[in-house]
């Protein structure tokens, strides 16, 4: 094995970040390799097209697991907790089950660096059942004492073009719906910065193992977020909260983690350190300029 192009193996490459940081790895000069179930799903093929080694295995069959981690520098591993639009109990469970299979095939097969996206909120208590899968998966690398890099991203700012799409109003005003108090703040990421802070901690392994590293690029009170898609846009906009039970109504997991959120403001992250190594991390304005975002 090498540290200066690879292998890395990408756990939940057809995903948001694991698209993001095989993009951003290969941008940086590194070998990748795709774990995939489908080589024919097109997020598969665009991956292969980007310049990314496909292999093709199944997370509940450990050995392909072993076979496909085998020969590589280090894993970039993301787990989604979905089970198709909702998050269940049976898909945490096997979030968590996966998880810790994948950090146990790491340790036998000395793999140098591990990178785990988590969340923000793992470890403080939130009561959000996904929340505590991660944290659980977050123990186990730590109790197998793995050479890994803990990534908690915040609240995906990539969520304003899927769930929480801003709609406009009879009146034609903006409207951002978020099951939030307008007196929280909400800490923000995009996903193309999660995949770029993969990236730097597979190229700064000595800044990067053994590190928890909170990830935040804005921190924006639902009205203010409002007002950022307004100017924009160049349209009149608002905030409208919704209830935490209609949220529940359509996931209670989901429910569960806005409640959380309204319990009261999060600790700030200082983005400060994360600007240093990365300069271009984005603001929300910013992602909204980057992505071109229309109403």
């Amino acid at each position: 094995m090498t540290n200066n192009n690879g292998p890395v193996l990408i756990i939940g490459a057809t995903g948001q970040q694991g698209r993001a940081t095989t993009r951003q790895l290969l941008e940086h000069g590194w070998r990748v390799n795709a774990f995939v179930r489908d080589p024919q799903n097109p997020a598969a093929v665009a991956l292969r097209e980007a310049g990314a080694n496909l292999v093709v295995g199944d997370l509940d069959d450990p050995a392909s697991v072993r076979a496909a981690m085998d020969g590589s520098y280090g894993v970039f591993l993301m787990l989604p907790m979905m089970s198709g639009v909702h998050i269940t109990a049976e898909g945490i469970a096997a979030e968590q089950r996966r998880g810790k299979a994948v950090a146990d095939i790491a340790k036998e097969s000395g793999i140098e660096h591990l990178v785990y996206s988590s969340l923000r909120g793992a470890g403080e208590n939130s009561g959000v059942d996904y929340y505590s899968a991660k944290e659980n998966i977050e123990s186990h690398i730590a109790a197998l004492e793995l050479p890994a890099t803990i990534l908690r991203p915040v609240f995906f700012m990539d969520n304003f073009n899927a769930f929480n799409r801003p709609v406009m109003d009879e009146n034609g005003t903006l409207v951002v719906n978020l099951a939030v108090r307008a007196d929280i703040p909400l800490s923000l990421i995009s996903v193309h910065d999660i995949g770029v802070f993969a990236a730097i901690a597979f190229d700064r392994p000595d800044d990067y193992r053994g590190r928890t590293v909170p990830l935040s690029g804005d921190r924006l009170t639902p009205p203010q977020i409002a007002e950022t898609f307004g100017k924009l846009a160049d349209l009149p906009a608002r905030s409208f909260q919704v209830p935490i039970e209609q949220v529940k109504a359509f996931d209670e997991q989901v429910g569960k983690m806005f409640a959380y959120f309204n319990e009261g403001p999060d600790e700030p992250i200082d983005t400060a350190p994360l600007r240093a190594h990365h300069p271009e991390l984005m603001d929300l304005a910013a992602w909204l300029r980057v992505t071109n975002w229309k109403p």
